[in-house]
């Protein structure tokens, strides 16, 4: 609401793929304001029905299918998302879902393919039962993305030897809030998973208030692997060694376009 952090979503760019994930409030503005036409865009991924992840997607169809006027590219979302679920109504109009190639209806184990990216649906647990995260097979490795969820027994499974790990941590350590993860809960995933990178994202007052970078610190001494706190318009380059490159101001820790990353 105070757009302190953006809720724009994810961009993930290849050579032969150029996908938006959760694409929340100001997705549409953020991507121009980034240099990333939302035009070009192939694959549309929304996670579940709240609104900081599935606002701006039906303008985001309309522009990956050039005004509504040619059939292209995918949109694959939760069920709640597509049809409505025990807490929320369908998030995306039945228009805009047949203006797409391809719809996907995303469980977990769902499979499918955005361009030169495999993705899988993984489980998460929140108060949309629907939600899923991601698992995406890209050429640069494999980049795992939980969504909104609540630790539970086997999560770091639906990750196992991704490169790159995407958490959405809502609370700093000691403030837990249900269906939610806090940095605590990141620290144990990421002990089991083991990936060569974290991000830290989705972030609440309670841990801008705390610093994303001084719980990300956190994480890292206490796992050993690398960990940063995203940033609006955080760039992570992912073709060879990690890079991470900063747009705008470092003062200011992330939600949004968030961010994107390229391989």
């Amino acid at each position: 609401m105070t757009q302190k952090r953006r809720t724009g979503g994810i961009r993930l760019l290849g050579e032969g793929s150029n996908i938006h994930l959760d694409p929340g409030p100001g997705a549409l503005v953020y991507s121009w304001n980034l240099g990333l036409d939302p035009r070009k865009i192939d694959g549309i991924l929304v996670s579940h029905a709240h609104p900081d992840h599935y606002t701006d997607a039906e303008v985001l169809v309309e522009a990956m299918t050039g005004g509504t006027v040619r059939r292209r590219g995918v949109l694959a979302a939760a069920k709640s998302v597509l049809k409505g679920g025990k807490t929320a109504e369908a998030a995306i109009s039945k228009y805009h879902q047949s203006l797409p190639r391809r719809l996907v209806e995303v469980l977990p184990q769902t499979e499918f393919g955005v361009g030169d990216v495999r993705v899988m649906g993984t489980e998460a647990r929140h108060s949309d039962v629907d939600v899923v995260g991601f698992h995406f097979e890209t050429n640069a490795g494999s980049v795992g993305y939980t969504s909104d969820t609540k630790l539970f027994e086997g999560i770091a499974k639906c990750y196992k030897d991704v490169r790159v790990l995407i958490l959405c941590v809502l609370r700093p350590s000691g403030e837990p809030w249900k269906g939610h993860m806090t940095t605590d809960d990141a620290i144990d995933i990421v002990k089991t998973v083991g990936p060569r990178f974290v991000v830290l994202t989705h972030f609440g007052m309670k841990m801008i208030f705390r610093g994303p970078t001084r719980e990300a610190k956190r994480v890292e001494r206490e796992t050993g692997v690398e960990t940063v706190a995203a940033r609006d318009g955080m760039e992570l380059l992912l073709d060879g060694d990690i890079v991470v490159r900063g747009a705008g101001s470092g003062k200011r820790g992330q939600d949004g376009l968030d961010g994107f990353l390229r391989n």
